[in-house]
């Protein structure tokens, strides 16, 4: 017995987390898949992006993960003034979904497609930008996860010791957030 079946090759509907989407669940979820995306959500204690970001990857060694002390060149920032300055690029809140979607979604080694899960990314992106708000202040680290713009993918100032990397930190209406991501060839 033959079954006719009518697929869709239609893209499915974006992802709508909601007005007062669970993005901690969400992002949980996402770093589950994603071993090497570092994502924090809370709240603005008065931290600047470099001391944000800095305390979120200090505990995780991508900081000094061979020894810390050691005579040889790392790559990554020595101190939270050099973070600062690797976080240089301004991103809009406008800008910020894809960035934040990029960051989380991209290989950084191999270039490829977004793959089936770009739809949550984006849809993460526009709930993190939502919660922060108009008024939010983003900073990221390069262009190396971004690719929708004119800056390329090809520039970045390294936060990690990790060969490439890519961060995204924002912080406003009460929250702040850091999205790292890395990769090694």
């Amino acid at each position: 017995m033959l079954v006719a079946v009518n697929l869709s090759f239609a893209p499915p509907p974006p992802y709508d987390l909601g007005p007062d989407p669970d993005l901690h669940l969400w992002l949980a979820e996402w770093v589950e898949l994603m071993p090497d995306r570092i994502v924090h959500l809370g709240s603005d204690d008065g931290r600047s992006h470099g001391r944000l970001c800095w305390d979120v990857l200090e505990p995780t060694g991508l900081l000094h993960p061979h020894c810390g002390h050691c005579k040889h060149g790392h790559g990554g920032p020595r101190d939270v003034r050099a973070m600062e300055a690797a976080l240089a690029i301004v991103v809009s809140p406008e800008e910020a979904p894809p960035w934040i979607a990029g960051t989380l979604i991209r290989d950084l080694v191999y270039r490829g497609g977004d793959g089936p899960m770009r739809p949550v990314a984006d849809a993460i992106g526009l709930g993190l930008v939502s919660l922060l708000g108009p008024d939010a202040q983003w900073r990221a680290n390069g262009s190396t996860a971004y690719g929708e713009g004119p800056r390329g993918r090809v520039s970045w100032r390294s936060v990690t010791e990790a060969t490439f990397d890519a961060a995204i930190v924002g912080i406003g209406n009460g929250h702040a957030v850091v999205i790292a991501a890395t990769g090694e060839d």
